[in-house]
């Protein structure tokens, strides 16, 4: 497939829409290969690696002083992309007295932050690991702040002992209690924001919670697969399946072939699953326990 010609200056850094329209490329056409969206009105060529510095880029060409990048957006800095693809927004918090309006691709809150809750990165400000942790436990709905803080501790970002700490020294901030007492959710070995989805929707359903990345053994001990949650007593394993090339995709039938041979019980999810069927993984996994021995929900 031949692609149309790309220009020089949108090559190697993201840019807005506006400086793409400068340069002969109409909206219509980022809409398509070669390039991806990064942001509501950020995109970048498909070749331009995605590291800290690319990300503080993009960010940047929507961040107006003195904003602070905080939540969906400073974890996906920190490295932790548990962004929604209907959440390309940048967040970001102003001190007091120092607010401004949100426009189309900015998402704006107004916290009270303390000097070393707020870190430089190549001159971008941007709430320290712990604090955007913090802020997504208590402000996020429903399980999203716990997705994230599963990232952040999962990349040693911050840990649960740390976050105990800062919700201890905090007083007067919204929700404090709430996002609190998410902190007993929260799994630094999940691997993906999606595993940390499936594991929230069976807990919040009264389900046990799963065991994160159980090795299984042979009765000889010699080690046949790693998987993302389990149930050890009951045999069952439950997987996010993503959307893997080919020869991961073979690899992974191979491993779970061989957990199925060893009596195990094995569950695999989908994003499509957990956002738009969560009932019917509910009842899957449920259903799976029954016939193992297992209660229902608990």
């Amino acid at each position: 497939m031949r692609y149309a010609r790309v220009p020089d200056e949108l090559s190697s850094a993201p840019f807005t829409t506006a400086q793409a329209r400068a340069a002969g490329v109409s909206r219509t056409a980022l809409g398509s290969a070669p390039w991806r969206h990064v942001f509501r009105g950020v995109w970048a060529h498909v070749d331009v690696p995605e590291d800290r510095d690319f990300r503080l880029n993009a960010a940047a060409l929507l961040l107006p002083p003195p904003a602070v990048l905080c939540g969906h957006t400073a974890a996906w800095i920190w490295g932790a992309d548990v962004r929604r693809t209907d959440d390309l927004n940048v967040h970001v918090s102003f001190p007091l007295g120092g607010r401004v309006r949100a426009r189309p691709g900015l998402r704006v809150c107004q916290e009270t932050l303390a000097p070393n809750d707020t870190w430089r990165l190549r001159d971008v400000a941007i709430t320290s690991p712990t604090r955007t942790a913090f802020d997504c436990l208590r402000l996020l709905r429903g399980t999203e702040g716990v997705v994230v803080a599963d990232a952040l501790t999962h990349l040693c970002r911050t840990t649960v002992t740390d976050l105990r700490a800062y919700f201890a020294a905090q007083h007067r901030l919204r929700n404090l209690r709430i996002g609190e007492a998410l902190l007993d959710d929260v799994e630094p070995l999940a691997e993906s924001p999606m595993e940390s989805r499936v594991r929230l929707t069976l807990v919040a359903a009264g389900l046990p919670r799963p065991v994160a990345q159980f090795e299984v053994r042979t009765p000889a001990a010699v080690f046949v697969a790693r998987v993302d949650l389990a149930y050890p007593e009951l045999k069952i394993a439950i997987e996010y399946d993503g959307a893997w090339h080919w020869k991961q995709r073979r690899e992974d039938d191979r491993r779970r072939d061989a957990l199925r041979a060893l009596g195990w019980t094995v569950l695999v999810f989908s994003a499509d699953d957990i956002f738009g069927a969560p009932d019917r993984v509910i009842a899957q996994v449920s259903a799976a326990r029954r016939r193992a021995g297992g209660a229902q929900v608990g």
